[in-house]
């Protein structure tokens, strides 16, 4: 089963968030999101010799048509309202291990108020639940307290702490949860 068709019809609620498939009406908020100083920082985007801007459009189209094998994207919507407000990901996901590395971001308006911890939650019961996903992996920048408690509220543990390779002299911290 592709990524593609495993996110389709997908509908995660909680008690105040929904994860589902994001629409191509979502687009122009999802760039908006990915471009926004705030959240920019927060973002690696590896773009060689091609434009920030190709780059963006690229990840945007493969986040909302699911284009990316290795990935499956879900939008986050607070419960009954239509508006995207960020977005949570399995990346770099081995079905075969049962690995993945978790990505989310939220639109700062909604920034302290519980919901990126409720979507990733949602994730985390679905990935391990219904996706065999043994491992995960989170990161974040040393100073991205926020990050990293939506990370350690969801049961994941600081494993390791690695130097940024942007030589700021900020660090990478990874977590893990494990699943038995």
């Amino acid at each position: 089963m592709s990524t593609y068709e495993m996110i389709m019809g997908m509908s995660l609620q909680g008690s105040r968030v929904e994860l589902k498939n994001m629409a191509s009406g979502d687009g122009a908020l999802l760039k908006s999101l990915l471009s926004h100083p705030e959240v920019q920082p927060h973002i690696q985007l590896r773009h060689g010799s091609t434009s920030r801007q190709g780059v963006l459009d690229k990840l945007v189209n493969r986040m909302l048509h699911g284009y990316d094998p290795g990935a499956l994207h879900a939008g986050i919507y607070i419960l009954g309202q239509p508006e995207l407000i960020g977005s949570v990901s399995l990346q770099n996901w081995n079905r075969q291990e049962g690995q993945a590395v978790l990505g989310y971001m939220l639109n700062p308006l909604w920034w302290g108020r519980g919901y990126a911890t409720e979507a990733l939650g949602l994730l985390l019961a679905y990935g391990f639940g219904e996706l065999g996903l043994k491992r995960v992996e989170g990161r974040c920048r040393g100073d991205n307290h926020r990050s990293a408690q939506v990370m350690l509220r969801n049961g994941l543990t600081l494993e390791r702490t690695l130097p940024m390779a942007d030589g700021s002299g900020d660090v990478m911290k990874v977590f893990t949860l494990l699943h038995n």
